[in-house]
């Protein structure tokens, strides 16, 4: 414990402040990027806007694989199954939330999609056999009783609730492409990981504008184009505040996302979020935060346990 605190207490060095500012950057601009999405999600399918986030999203990905270093490495075919499997896990994820964002204000969407914690906790057990803990388990439920509160302050409206699911089965997605990055992160590169996916999911969604297609206004399209912008710049900065800070450290900053959101629903659409959708998303993101500690906790645990197995050797 005496340890921890000490660590807590040296000043940071400049990699880790980087990495900090970067993250706060990546978190402002996803929250502008969903901002942006609600504002055309009434008007164009959940597929097409999912496709203009994926194309743009492409422009600042390239720029940055173009001019990175390591040029001869290539895409080979035992990586592409990894690559195009989390790309449609991600686009599963993104086509299920901006379904769901036409009728669910923006922060209640956001806390709902913060359940992704609790699913990965359980996909770890299920898929990668990490350990089950008890006090994992008891945050999670804590968390769903969150989502009840945010469902049950809806006001009994019939959207409202099926967008709550979709939400949820967002958040399921969502959870398994970090299960898969988890995966990939072992042998590629962070840029790397961005383009392929990018790349692989705009293909994809390209594909499915036979199903649903609606032209967009000049007005609209400049929406679209500056959502797949901004996506794309705030996932390169998480890739680099990741690269400069252990993703332990960074866990929290993801969650003064709904700050934003709340901020957006006053300032665009004059929404106030209610007292009962206040304390759901409170209980939701407390959850988040706790398995987001404990797991660090657990991970530095192991860490220091193979240690000492190595040193007695």
């Amino acid at each position: 414990m005496l340890v921890r605190l000490r660590r807590l207490s040296r000043p940071l060095n400049k990699k880790t402040s980087a990495g900090f500012v970067f993250m706060f950057f990546a978190v402002f601009l996803f929250a502008v990027a969903d901002a942006i999405a609600r504002l055309v999600s009434a008007r164009y399918p959940a597929n097409e806007i999912t496709f203009f986030r994926m194309l743009f999203g492409l422009v600042p990905a390239a720029c940055v694989f173009r001019f990175r270093g390591d040029r001869g490495k290539k895409l080979m075919i035992y990586r592409f199954a990894g690559h195009f499997l989390r790309a449609v896990m991600v686009l599963g994820s993104r086509v299920l939330f901006f379904s769901g964002l036409a009728n669910l204000p923006l922060s209640t969407a956001m806390a709902l999609q913060y359940t992704d914690v609790m699913f990965i906790g359980l996909f770890a057990i299920a898929i990668l056999s990490e350990r089950f803990h008890l006090s994992t388990t008891i945050a999670s439920i804590v968390g769903f009783s969150g989502v009840a509160l945010v469902s049950f302050s809806l006001t009994g409206n019939r959207g409202s609730f099926l967008a709550v699911s979709l939400v949820l089965l967002s958040a399921m997605f969502s959870a398994g492409s970090f299960i898969q990055l988890k995966k990939l992160s072992r042998s590629e590169e962070p840029v790397e990981i961005v383009f392929y996916f990018t790349t692989i999911a705009t293909i994809l969604s390209g594909m499915s504008l036979v199903v649903a297609w609606v032209t967009p206004d000049t007005k609209d399209f400049g929406y679209m184009a500056l959502l797949g912008l901004t996506a794309g710049a705030a996932q390169l900065m998480l890739t680099v505040a990741l690269a400069n800070t252990a993703a332990s450290l960074l866990a929290s900053f993801r969650y003064f996302g709904i700050v934003w959101a709340i901020a957006f629903e006053y300032l665009i659409w004059g929404e106030a979020i209610s007292v009962q959708a206040a304390l759901g998303s409170g209980v939701i993101v407390g959850s988040a935060l706790y398995l987001c500690w404990s797991n660090r906790r657990i991970d530095e645990d192991g860490a220091t346990a193979r240690r000492t197995l190595g040193s007695r050797t």
